[in-house]
C-alpha cells in the first residue's frame, strides 16, 4: 500500500471536536473476535428490529479504527486520500471501501481496486474518511470534500479535472451515491466552519459507479450507526432521515453516467435495489450499466482475499466486474466525450 497521505482539509476540520468518542463507544478489550460477531453483533444482528448491546460494534471500530488505524480516541480524527497515480493517467477514480460506517475496507475495497486501475492506466486515491462514532453528514462532508481536493489539485496530479470520477462499496457505495446524487455541491453547514478555496471547487463527478450499495436505508440498522440509536427507534425520525439520504428520490437529467453492480446471493444487502435505483435513472436519462451476478455475495471488491469458510461464495462470474468497470470508464472518459456536467 502507498505510505502517502492526503489531508483534504485544512486548520480546522468540520465535525471535530475534542470530546472522547468513549461518550458513545462502550469498549471491551476482553470480547474476542467470534465474540464482535456471535455474542455482541450489534446492527449485524438480522434475527430482530430491537437494537441490542452495541459493545461488539465499538470494539471492533477501536480494535481496527484505533488501536490499529489512523483514528484516534477523541472526534479529532484526519481525513485523508492515498495517492496511487500513473504518469501520463488524464483521469482519475476516488475509491470509497465500504465497512458499514464502522469501519473500512482498505486493502479489498481500497488498494487492490486502486492497483487494478493503475494497471489500466488510471490513477486512483483511496479516501479514508470518518465512521463510528461519527455521524452523518460528516462522512459526506469528507466524501464530497475528497472530490473537491483532487479537482483544486488536479494540475499538480496532471489531471483533467473534467474527468474525476467515484466509486464506492457497500457502506461506500451509499457514501458516495449520496454524495453523488444527494448532496450536490452543499455548503458545509458545521458550526464555526470558514470555507476555503477547495469548499469553493465543482464537486461534480464525471461517472459514479456502486458496488453492492447500501441504498435504502429505512429499517437498516445502519441508521443506528449513521444517525443514532434514538432516530433509529422512532419510526417516524427515521423515515425521514432514510428520506432524505434515498438517493433513488434525487436523480435529475443529466446527471453522471452510473455503473452498478452487485450479486443475487448477497445476504447483507439485497440487490434488488440495484434494479430500482437503474429504473429511476433510465426514466431520467441518465446512463446506466448494470450488472448483477448469480453468485458472488458480498464484498467481494478486488476478488483477490481468501474468503472464510463460513461466508464462502462462488466468485468465478463475479470476478468479471473489475474489467467490465473498467471497459464502461473507458467509454465514459474518453477524450472525445463531453462532461456532463
Amino acid at each position: 500500500m502507498s505510505e502517502q497521505k492526503l489531508y483534504i482539509w485544512g486548520d480546522k476540520i468540520p465535525g471535530n471536536h475534542s470530546g472522547s468518542k468513549t461518550d458513545i463507544m462502550d469498549i471491551h478489550n476482553e470480547y474476542t473476535q467470534q465474540d464482535l460477531f456471535e455474542k455482541y453483533p450489534g446492527i449485524w444482528d438480522k434475527s430482530t428490529d430491537t437494537i441490542g448491546d452495541m459493545s461488539g460494534n465499538a470494539t471492533l471500530v477501536y480494535r481496527q479504527e484505533i488501536e490499529n488505524g489512523p483514528a484516534g480516541m477523541t472526534y479529532e480524527d484526519n481525513p485523508f486520500l492515498i495517492p496511487y497515480l500513473v504518469d501520463g493517467a488524464k483521469s482519475a477514480v476516488i475509491i470509497c471501501p465500504g465497512g458499514a460506517y464502522l469501519t473500512k475496507s482498505m486493502t479489498n475495497e481500497g488498494e487492490h481496486i486502486a492497483q487494478h486501475l493503475n494497471r489500466a492506466g488510471i490513477s486512483a486515491f483511496v479516501l479514508w474518511y470518518r465512521t463510528y462514532p461519527y455521524q452523518a453528514p460528516v462522512p459526506f462532508w469528507d466524501a464530497q470534500r475528497a472530490i473537491r481536493y483532487v479537482r483544486y489539485h488536479a494540475d499538480d496530479f496532471n489531471l483533467d479535472p473534467n474527468n474525476i470520477s467515484m466509486i464506492g462499496f457497500s457502506a461506500g457505495g451509499n457514501l458516495a451515491g449520496v454524495t453523488g446524487l444527494v448532496l450536490r455541491n452543499q455548503d458545509i453547514s458545521a458550526e464555526n466552519y470558514q470555507a476555503d478555496a477547495i469548499d469553493h471547487v465543482s464537486a461534480d463527478l464525471s461517472a459514479l459507479a456502486l458496488v453492492y450499495p447500501a441504498i435504502a436505508l429505512e429499517d437498516d440498522k445502519i441508521l443506528v450507526v449513521l444517525a443514532g440509536e434514538e432516530t433509529y427507534n422512532d419510526k417516524e425520525k427515521g423515515h425521514e432521515f432514510a428520506a432524505s439520504y434515498d438517493m433513488r428520490t434525487h436523480v435529475e437529467e443529466g446527471d453522471s453516467p452510473l455503473f452498478l453492480c452487485a450479486a443475487l446471493d448477497d445476504e447483507v444487502v439485497p440487490a434488488h435495489y440495484i434494479f430500482d435505483l437503474a429504473k429511476v435513472a433510465s426514466d431520467k436519462g441518465v446512463p446506466t450499466e448494470v450488472h448483477v451476478f448469480a453468485e458472488g455475495g458480498h464484498g467481494f471488491g478486488g476478488c483477490l482475499e481468501e474468503q472464510m469458510p463460513q461466508f464462502y461464495h462462488d466468485r468465478t462470474l463475479v470476478e468479471q466486474w473489475l474489467d467490465l468497470y473498467v471497459t464502461w470508464l473507458f467509454k465514459i472518459t474518453s477524450p472525445n466525450k463531453t462532461s456532463t456536467k
